[in-house]
């Protein structure tokens, strides 16, 4: 393997002046033709600096790493695409560590980006207790998403989950109904936990009983949702309305309903959260809380940007009180037509039929297509691609 030692040989110069020039330090320092010479030993050789090497010197690996908490909710990969969106204009990479919603998950990831000597984490949705974060005394900037950093020195950008959690289920009621259960999150999950506290406090506030046999516990998938929604319609008293802690299982919700012949939202009305692009697309259409993905993303990124800025000029990290930026959802009520998911194709909807998805198009011709999808092609974007591929079939490309 190529060393710096055989560039410095090649170039007939020493390997300071070699690390000066891999480090942007020259100016001052070399001629034009010793630059030149290095650049021609590196070209003939094939030397690729470590990063990792050249951060002992220049404190900079160039690479943020994020520890995300389900790889496979739809909202968590959308914020995925905010950060490197953000990040399309700087020299960085991400190094991606999806936790599981398992804190031991979550302290391995930490550790191990520590090792890798990262400039700095982003924590999606982390359901480790924030102090016991602040004692793993993690060395590289930390910015939290969706999750509240509390009386602690880090940075956090958030969506009001109680707040939004509150307006889907005060919708609810000021369309009349009373009976009214919830699908929660995984419980592990805080953002679960906020979202099924604001349907308790929204219920209390209206002065509604509160059942318990009236909140199920879900996954944050297709699957739990359906199953959720299964349970809720075989009580004695089935509900009336039904508020999802996000959309993959309001529309699994949707898909049990249609099966068995409910109407939407005539028998039973549901409310989703997260506002994902399926949701858009989906028939009957779906009420759910919109979030500022991607804006929320963003923020977080160039937070924790500004943050490595300060640690580099500083050679210490950044100390003082957490900054918190809280951001609302509002909500968002999709019709029939499907949007501009793929131009020059004109959509008709999503059906939810038992055994997967019908996604019905006309084309520019005029002609109908409909395409059937498994459930399992709706996770993550998967979907959505599978759907502006279509465009060249349809168009006949």
């Amino acid at each position: 393997m190529t060393t710096i030692i055989d560039v410095a040989k090649m170039a007939k110069v020493s390997k300071t002046s070699v690390s000066r020039y891999l480090n942007s330090q020259e100016q001052g320092h070399m001629t034009e033709e010793t630059k030149r010479r290095i650049q021609e030993a590196i070209d003939k050789l094939d030397y690729k600096p470590s990063n990792i090497a050249r951060s002992l010197k220049g404190k900079s690996t160039n690479v943020i790493g994020v520890v995300i908490n389900d790889m496979t909710n739809p909202f968590f990969v959308q914020m995925i695409r905010g950060i490197e969106m953000e990040l399309k204009d700087y020299d960085y990479n991400i190094l991606i560590c999806d936790s599981y919603m398992s804190v031991q998950k979550e302290i391995e990831s930490l550790q191990m980006l520590e090792q890798r000597q990262i400039d700095g984490i982003l924590l999606i949705g982390m359901n480790m207790p924030v102090a016991h974060l602040e004692r793993m005394n993690v060395k590289a900037p930390i910015v939290l998403l969706e999750r509240d950093a509390g009386d602690t020195r880090f940075q956090s950008v958030k969506i009001d989950n109680c707040r939004g959690g509150y307006e889907a289920v005060e919708h609810l009621i000021d369309q009349g109904h009373r009976r009214i259960a919830h699908i929660t999150g995984n419980m592990q999950s805080v953002i679960a936990r906020e979202r099924q506290q604001a349907y308790v406090d929204c219920m209390r506030s209206y002065g509604i009983e509160i059942r318990e046999a009236y909140q199920v516990e879900g996954r944050y998938d297709i699957e739990s949702g359906y199953a959720g929604m299964k349970r809720l319609m075989e009580l004695s008293e089935c509900p009336t309305a039904v508020f999802c802690a996000n959309d993959m299982m309001a529309i699994g919700a949707i898909r049990y309903l249609l099966e068995y012949g409910y109407r939407i939202p005539e028998d039973v009305a549901v409310v989703g959260y997260d506002d994902i692009e399926v949701a858009s697309m989906v028939t009957p259409a779906l009420t759910t809380m919109r979030q500022p993905v991607l804006e929320l993303a963003k923020l977080a990124t160039r937070i924790l940007l500004h943050k490595i800025a300060l640690s580099r000029c500083r050679r210490v990290q950044s100390e003082g009180r957490s900054l918190g930026v809280q951001v609302h959802a509002n909500l968002a009520v999709h019709h029939l037509a499907g949007g501009d998911v793929v131009p020059g194709v004109a959509w008709l909807g999503v059906q939810l039929p038992g055994d997967g998805f019908q996604i019905q198009f006309r084309a520019g011709d005029g002609v109908v297509v409909r395409l059937h999808l498994p459930p399992s092609a709706v996770q993550g974007l998967d979907f959505i691609n599978q759907l502006r591929l279509v465009q060249g079939a349809a168009l006949g490309g």
